[in-house]
């Protein structure tokens, strides 16, 4: 996604991504935007890649 079309983001943006995912950081998306009040952003680190986010998890 980093090297694909610019994407813009507006307002206040928040991220949570998982370090193993190959995306990772939403910082680029941050870096091209104009627009953006506000950025916070978390990493965890499951293991999972992006299972991190579709599949349940005891916690």
């Amino acid at each position: 996604m980093k090297d694909k079309v610019a994407f813009e983001v507006y307002g206040i943006a928040h991220s949570i991504y998982e370090t193993s995912d190959m995306v990772c950081s939403c910082q680029f998306l941050i870096n091209q935007s104009t627009n953006v009040s506000s950025f916070t952003e978390i990493s965890i680190s499951t293991g999972k890649v992006h299972g991190a986010f579709i599949k349940p998890i005891s916690e």
